[in-house]
């Protein structure tokens, strides 16, 4: 029987590959795999269902295990960390049981854009559960489904 994980929008904006993200960061590459979007929001939503398994100390990223034991990793924003929790705020704590669309973060994008890209890193950590990775580039509405992994 084969597995399948849906990632959704967890925030309205435009998704990109995540080498092109890769190409700002240069000496910092991302690892595993993934996309990016550029967020119209400000409130980051759970893209999948599952438990939270990481809040940063910035504030900045939370990652979700999801029951295939998938992580999904949303680092809002690039080369945020020296902000150091400043434009953001978590609605969630590790340990916390989350579903589809239930609020993660907060980034102040104003505020993040003086001095770091919103630019936002969804990643899957643990790529070798995946099989494949089916991304729809052409989804911009927070909730909508936005890729399938097979695992």
């Amino acid at each position: 029987m084969k597995m399948k994980c849906e990632l959704y929008m967890p925030v309205a904006g435009e998704i990109i590959p995540l080498e092109e993200a890769n190409h700002y960061l240069k000496d910092d590459l991302l690892g595993g795999m993934g996309v990016c979007i550029i967020p119209d929001g400000d409130i980051f939503f759970a893209p999948v269902s599952g438990e939270v398994v990481l809040v940063s100390d910035n504030l900045n990223a939370v990652a979700i295990s999801t029951k295939e034991k998938l992580t999904i990793l949303i680092h809002a924003g690039l080369d945020t960390a020296k902000l150091q929790g400043r434009g953001f705020a978590t609605y969630v704590k590790v340990g916390d049981e989350v579903t589809v669309g239930d609020k993660l973060l907060y980034m102040d994008r104003d505020y993040v854009e003086l001095d770091a890209k919103i630019t936002t890193p969804i990643i899957i950590t643990t790529p070798e559960k995946v099989k494949d990775l089916s991304v729809n580039y052409e989804v911009s509405g927070a909730f909508v489904k936005f890729a399938e992994i097979s695992l």
